[in-house]
């Protein structure tokens, strides 16, 4: 990946249909739907914000019900959706969710006979229909979502997309309905990773399932859902050395970071909803998410992909603002990492050298000393940047309403 920076929009967990939010996102009429008209909504937010993309990713759950209905205005949408952002058509990427499995048509498979190739095809008619932007970009790409290893990747001049279908082997009758990535498509996967990834490029990893156990603040009981053999799946991509992973199914949305014993560190962004209606009940005032991922640059040190996800959500009555009002931040930094006492000390030392001669430095002063400390992950920054502040006697101030680092002001306290 070259040093110039790449804007990758997301959005996953549509559930357009019959539990969308907005009355435009579902073919039918819905007691579930509050908003008049959710597009023209996204629409306005885009162009006040002057928001721009490369690249769409949608993570799955692009129906609610895998209806013929719902694929055909969901394929409009995104299109729209993706004129908005100043995607090209060919520039939008997705995978299958466990919502877009037609399960009626397994079962009428099933009860006719046929074979177990014939009820995986059937679990797909309706999202690969032709003439719909999923079957038409699915042929840009290598692979097919009901072939197997159900794996299709993209390839451009600065990007490559690599998609797994997590949700092929779910079925009405499945118990728990779970993710799942068996063995021998590991080992396929490894091969197909081996041939295509390219280091000059930009590697996205995207699927539907969460491939990691989140904790849940408002669930109570286990979560049996992520997937099986998410284990092996994470230390083969931190192996090939993936830049970045993106999934949905969650309807919470998270940022974080995993490292094991291959070392590489994975930065995975957990998309939430973007258009799905929430019951407080179980989401507790969680709104609807939308994300741009900007890569920077690649570190010329260690290799790894650096940049900010950027993040805004959906509230009823406040329309689209930025996230960091309710408990998720509205920019989350990755690309950087050292131990606690490392970065401790890598701020102290760059922090003095900074108060030689100045009272207050600001967040601009800070990066443009030592450019890596924007990229490393913002409870690491957070927790030891404040350590380092009480220790040097500095106060720490925002120019802004949020706790954002680039409002941050360093001052320091004048003696008694």
């Amino acid at each position: 990946m070259e040093s110039k920076s790449i804007k990758v929009a997301v959005i996953s967990d549509l559930h357009i249909g019959d539990m969308a939010k907005g009355k435009d996102f579902s073919p039918e009429k819905t007691e579930n739907a509050s908003v008049e008209n959710y597009l023209q909504e996204f629409s306005d937010f885009v162009d006040r914000e002057k928001l721009s993309a490369d690249y769409l990713l949608v993570t799955g759950d692009i129906s609610n019900k895998a209806k013929d209905s719902e694929f055909e205005l969901a394929s409009n949408l995104i299109e729209k959706i993706a004129q908005a952002l100043n995607v090209n058509r060919k520039h939008i990427f997705f995978c299958p969710g466990n919502h877009d499995v037609n399960w009626p048509a397994i079962k009428s498979q099933r009860e006719a006979g046929a074979s177990d190739d014939l009820v995986l095809k059937a679990k797909y008619l309706n999202l690969l229909k032709p003439g719909l932007i999923f079957s038409d970009n699915q042929a840009h790409g290598a692979g097919r979502f009901d072939d197997a290893p159900y794996f299709v990747i993209w390839k451009l001049g600065d990007i490559n997309v690599f998609s797994l279908n997590s949700a092929i082997y779910d079925e009405p009758d499945k118990k728990p309905h779970c993710g799942e990535i068996k063995s021998e498509q590991l080992t396929v996967l490894e091969s197909l990773l081996d041939a295509h990834i390219d280091k000059s490029k930009l590697n996205i990893f995207i699927l539907h399932h969460h491939p990691k156990q989140y904790h849940d603040r408002t669930f109570q009981e286990g979560d049996k859902s992520g997937m099986i053999n998410a284990d092996g799946l994470l230390h083969l991509l931190s192996k090939k050395e993936i830049d970045f992973i993106v999934h949905g199914h969650k309807h919470i949305p998270r940022f974080d970071m995993e490292i094991n014993s291959d070392g590489h560190p994975l930065w995975i962004l957990c998309s939430g909803s973007f258009s799905s209606r929430l019951d407080d009940r179980y989401f507790g005032g969680v709104g609807n998410f939308f994300h741009i991922i900007d890569f920077h640059s690649r570190c010329q040190e260690n290799g790894w992909s650096r940049g900010i996800v950027k993040s805004w959500t959906h509230l009823l009555g406040h329309k689209w603002l930025e996230s960091g009002t309710i408990d998720f931040d509205s920019s989350n930094q990755f690309g950087a990492y050292v131990s606690p006492q490392k970065l401790r000390n890598l701020l102290e030392s760059t922090l003095e050298g900074l108060f030689k001669d100045k009272s207050f430095i600001e967040w601009s002063d800070l990066i443009a000393t030592n450019e890596s400390i924007q990229y490393y992950p913002n409870n690491l920054l957070r927790s030891n940047l404040a350590a380092v502040a009480q220790k040097m006697k500095l106060l720490q101030r925002y120019s802004g309403q949020q706790q954002a680092f680039e409002s941050l002001i360093l001052i320091r306290e004048r003696s008694a």
